[in-house]
């Protein structure tokens, strides 16, 4: 009986954990993950926060009006591991960013790449970090290799 009680009460922890370690929202029913878009403009104000860190930039449409456009991030920490701050884009900066698009149409974006006027590319936190992972697995590799 008491094996019984042990297994029902981590059972129910288990069930506990699960159900907060969901996330606080879903990405699907707001973004359209099977279309990218790509806009230009000038970041007016980046938020580097929690649970999302948000970049809002001025973007002159096709008839010429300028759309403000907000661009929607992984949050502070998760950017944080692979070296963003709070200074990694900055205000009056001309950038170029690539990613998925609402269902509504509306000036708003998941980020998947921003590109700065010199080139240099800024990407979220997944590619950058499995990037380094597998170059550390390349390195361990000629060191064993090396050693042999």
């Amino acid at each position: 009986m008491t094996e019984l009680r042990a297994l029902t009460c981590s059972l129910v922890i288990l069930m506990l954990t699960v159900k907060t370690a969901s996330p606080h929202h879903a990405f699907s029913p707001v973004y359209d993950a099977s279309k990218m878009i790509t806009v230009v403009g000038v970041v007016t104000q980046f938020n580097f926060v929690n649970p999302h860190a948000t970049l809002l930039m001025d973007v002159t449409d096709d008839a010429g009006k300028v759309v403000k456009w907000t661009v929607e991030f992984a949050g502070r920490l998760n950017l944080s591991e692979v070296g963003w701050t709070a200074g990694s884009v900055k205000a009056k900066e001309r950038v170029t960013v690539t990613g998925n698009p609402t269902h509504t149409g509306s000036p708003r974006m998941a980020f998947l790449k921003l590109v700065r006027a010199d080139g240099a590319e800024l990407l979220p936190a997944g590619p950058q970090r499995a990037n380094a992972i597998e170059e550390e697995r390349r390195q361990r590799a000629l060191q064993r290799g090396q050693q042999k």
